[in-house]
């Protein structure tokens, strides 16, 4: 998402945030109906997510570091991109993410004890506040970046916008592939 927003404006990181959160409501659904437990309880499945994860942040970040340079008069958002490019970009970041889906796993029972309802709804629920408060918090953060960006020019601001953020994914990519299970 930042990266999206350095590179390419707010609306952009906008659409992206929406796409981690929609990748995120599946995990809730899929920890609220204990599939989680299968994940963390199958090590092939869990090994097939994370790698595949990895390679996905790894070609973000390359395909971040071969894009070409916006001239300082064009819009940070261009037209020849949806913005629903972005928000499929965000949904697979965070769905090919299988700590997000332990997260969920370990954050919502230990509230399930405490009442009556069944707990598929009260998981729902509670799914529900992270991702509404994580939403504004991550759309602030893109609107920050994408503010800041929009400010940088020359050199710095191509290193900015393209080579920080490609570092950043780059770096998480290998994180996650060499990461211990």
């Amino acid at each position: 998402m930042t990266s999206v927003s350095a590179a390419r404006g707010f609306k952009a990181g906008l659409f992206a945030v929406l796409g981690m959160t929609a990748g995120a409501l599946v995990h809730v659904v899929v920890a609220a109906s204990g599939l989680a437990a299968a994940l963390a309880a199958a090590p092939l499945a869990f090994a097939v997510l994370q790698y595949l994860g990895a390679a996905y942040l790894i070609y973000l970040a390359i395909e971040l570091f071969r894009a070409k340079p916006m001239p300082a008069q064009t819009p940070s958002y261009p037209q020849d991109i949806g913005g629903w490019q972005y928000f499929h970009r965000g949904l697979l970041v965070d769905l090919l993410n299988p700590k997000i889906a332990l997260f969920f796993l370990a954050f919502i029972p230990q509230f399930l004890s405490a009442v009556e309802t069944p707990g598929f709804l009260i998981s729902l629920a509670l799914g529900s506040v992270f991702l509404v408060t994580g939403a504004l918090v991550n759309s602030s953060l893109a609107w920050l970046v994408a503010a800041g960006a929009s400010r940088t020019c020359g050199r710095f601001g191509v290193w900015f916008q393209r080579w920080l953020p490609g570092s950043i994914l780059f770096y998480l990519g290998l994180r996650l592939l060499w990461q211990e299970n």
